[in-house]
């Protein structure tokens, strides 16, 4: 897989190579962002030592290392935040309480969101009838995107 001289946009990055190597390329462009960074900071403050610091060079990043940063730090975020592993979660019992307050989120607003991909999931499959949701794993999601848990004894209730 070759990689470009520079991503451009989130997009580029997601379909031209793995996570993995985004999260590698990521990773060498802020450490080199941080040093450059660093060392003005040393040279600001006037405690710059070459011995101590080192002698190298440290150019900041240039405009399409900025954009590509950027760029993949969207698209792995957008990668790791898939909506698919709200879904798993929710079918391995944890619930709608647990998953807002991990991701930092309301009920309300998952729900709607959950919803939303579901949705996406279902019309996907009836083009495709490989990909994506059946009928039937639809429906489930559509009740448990609207089963009211709060209340006791495990009884679930459907909001209209």
């Amino acid at each position: 897989m070759t990689t470009p001289e520079h991503i451009t946009t989130w997009r580029d990055a997601r379909y031209d190579m793995p996570v993995s190597q985004q999260l590698e390329r990521y990773n060498e462009l802020a450490a080199k962002d941080t040093s450059a960074r660093a060392r003005i900071e040393l040279v600001t403050r006037q405690i710059y030592d070459p011995a101590r610091h080192g002698a190298d060079d440290r150019p900041p990043l240039t405009v399409a290392e900025h954009i590509e940063l950027l760029a993949l730090a969207e698209c792995v975020a957008r990668t790791v935040r898939h909506p698919a592993n709200i879904h798993h979660a929710l079918l391995a019992g944890v619930t709608w309480a647990d998953i807002a307050r991990v991701v930092d989120s309301d009920e309300l607003t998952l729900r709607r969101d959950y919803q939303q991909w579901a949705d996406d999931q279902h019309d996907l499959n009836r083009h495709h009838p490989d990909l994506g949701m059946t009928t039937d794993e639809h429906v489930a999601a559509t009740a448990r995107a609207a089963a009211d848990e709060s209340l006791a004894d495990g009884d679930i209730r459907i909001r209209r």
